[in-house]
């Protein structure tokens, strides 16, 4: 079976692809969910966890447009929508890989999914755009070394409010990234989130949203999340216009389905 291994040709920038047997999954099974299948619970955060020990991937109720982002590490403000149906319909996907991979290598894989079940395809233009770019201020950011035994996920937690008042939110992250954390406040945003901290590696850290202090709308008011990141990490958060990879979807086919 061909396999495929994405590379850049650099004077269009347009994402071409290769065959290669190390980025692929041994086995692969898609199958189309009932219309109206409702998203999965997390999706709507970005917080997911596709990759499991022993070379497996469990992708439930995913749109080809969640998988892409993914799979590239982009956001939803860095892609155009392409066909309508790569947003709105869904699919279980089950595959393994031949070894006991990292979730990195397992993002490969998946693009090499993409391409050649669902005839994928991209070209990458950078783009001028308005974005929110986080770095690091004058102090430490408050974030911790990851402890032992401790596994990769992001935990939400609600306190009623007193007096009818609207909740509090905690969010609790274990052996997060920088970058991860940038792509979960993306999508609560209008906008790009880059990230410039210049921090690797993986922290724990936990953020205290209370909607009722940025007039009690808990999911759309953006300033609450951009306060809780200047406050309670320590990072620093601007406003402005900055080139950004943006991808352009060219075309996909709905005949990626079966084993």
């Amino acid at each position: 079976m061909k396999r495929i291994l994405c590379a850049t040709i650099f004077t269009v920038l347009t994402v071409h692809c290769v065959w290669s047997a190390e980025s692929a999954f041994e086995v692969a099974s898609i199958t189309p969910c009932k219309p109206g299948t409702p998203a999965p619970e997390m999706e709507h955060t970005g917080v997911v966890n596709f990759a499991s020990p022993g070379g497996r991937f469990t992708a439930r109720a995913t749109t080809v447009v969640f998988l892409t982002e993914w799979a590239y590490g982009i956001q939803p403000w860095q892609h155009s929508d392409g066909p309508g149906w790569i947003g709105s319909e869904r699919f279980d996907i089950i595959a393994k890989a031949d070894h006991d991979a990292t979730e990195n290598e397992m993002k490969l894989m998946a693009r090499t999914l993409l391409a050649e079940r669902f005839g994928l395809k991209m070209h990458r233009a950078p783009k001028e755009m308005p974005a929110y770019v986080i770095s690091v201020g004058k102090n430490e950011p408050k974030l911790f070394p990851p402890k032992d035994g401790e596994t990769h996920g992001m935990a939400f937690s609600m306190t009623p409010g007193a007096d009818q008042k609207m909740a509090s939110f905690r969010v609790i992250a274990t052996r997060f990234a920088l970058a991860e954390l940038a792509d979960v406040f993306a999508r609560r945003m209008d906008r790009v989130v880059v990230n410039r901290t210049g921090m690797d590696g993986e922290f724990d850290f936990t953020l205290d949203l209370t909607p009722e202090e940025h007039g009690g709308n808990p999911m759309g008011m953006q300033s609450m999340f951009l306060d809780a990141l200047r406050g309670q990490i320590g990072l620093e958060v601007r406003s402005e216009k900055t080139a950004v990879d943006y991808y352009v979807i060219d075309g996909a086919e709905k005949t990626g389905v079966g084993n």
